[in-house]
């Protein structure tokens, strides 16, 4: 049996969670016994990982669950909260790692650390870029924005892994160049900022009900003329919940059609749009009479069909 979307979410939320806390250990273990003071501070960020886990685990109980009284139109926006949880999280760990590396800078460089400590960086780098990976594939799977966002979240930790490698041999092979953790680390802070807006921008634009996806009036449009009892669609509107795509608009047919001929059409309409595209959830279809519509265009007809 195929396994549910929350089912999906937990298992790869806990298979994330118990490594992060493998390596925080390890990272901060071997970071305390060769010296170096990056790697505990990339076990600390690996600890961090532990409150997103958290925060998808609690909310994919709430964003999975089906529509109620008190919620009609489901409970996505649930896994919205979370991906700004998320995005929020990423630009504050984003932002210590940079402002921690600039004032490093201006730090008496420490003693170069031992070579344990760049295996252990080495080991946390492929780690955590497998189970990016492996995540990714999951939220790809159900479409789960959040497990998504969850996804970038591990690779920015093995990006962050990354300056601690390059440092710790950097200064075992050129002693004078200890600075280059520090540059190394302003470099992941921008690709991680840079994580954070792509998770965060999509959520705010769904927030302040934005178009869904730019690309699905054309693709409305092109179902509807392929229909030879469809006359013309309009009013498309499209709006975002989680990780679903919730839709509605008018549908024209001809003005002597019986009320359920028309209604059957529009139900196989709505079947074939939910059959096509995978994250709408649920449409909305209004019936106009196509020569009433023309009316309202050109006010100069004489057509009375309508009256």
């Amino acid at each position: 049996m195929s396994e549910s979307p929350v089912q999906v979410i937990r298992k790869a939320t806990w298979v994330g969670s118990v490594a992060n806390v493998a390596l925080a250990i390890v990272k901060i273990g071997v970071g305390k016994l060769t010296g170096s003071q990056a790697l505990v501070a990339d076990g600390v960020h690996s600890f961090s990982d532990l409150v997103t886990d958290t925060a998808i685990l609690i909310g994919s109980r709430y964003w999975t669950a089906p529509a109620d009284k008190n919620h009609p139109y489901g409970h996505g926006r649930f896994e919205t909260l979370t991906n700004i949880f998320i995005g929020v999280l990423l630009a504050i760990v984003g932002i210590g790692i940079g402002w921690d590396s600039l004032h490093a800078l201006s730090q008496e460089p420490a003693a170069a650390p031992g070579m344990l400590a760049f295996f252990a960086a080495v080991a946390s780098i492929v780690v955590k870029e497998g189970l990016y990976r492996w995540t990714l594939v999951q939220a790809k799977r159900i479409n789960s924005r959040a497990l998504h966002a969850n996804a970038w979240h591990h690779r920015t930790d093995a990006l962050s892994s990354f300056p601690v490698a390059v440092a710790v041999m950097a200064n075992y092979l050129f002693p004078g160049l200890h600075y280059l953790d520090q540059v190394a680390a302003l470099l992941v802070t921008a690709m991680i900022l840079k994580a954070a807006a792509e998770i965060l921008w999509p959520a705010l634009l769904e927030l302040t009900e934005a178009e869904a996806d730019s690309q699905i009036e054309a693709k409305i449009q092109q179902y509807a003329a392929d229909d030879a009892d469809i006359r013309e669609v309009h009013a498309i509107r499209s709006r975002r919940t989680g990780s679903t795509i919730l839709l509605d608009f008018h549908l024209l047919v001809e003005p002597d059609m019986s009320v359920e001929h028309a209604h059957t059409i529009s139900e196989n309409f709505k079947s074939h749009i939910l059959d096509k595209l995978d994250e709408v959830v649920d449409v909305i279809i209004h019936i106009e009479p196509y020569t009433c519509a023309e009316r309202v265009v050109n006010p100069c007809c004489d057509d009375h069909s309508c009256d």
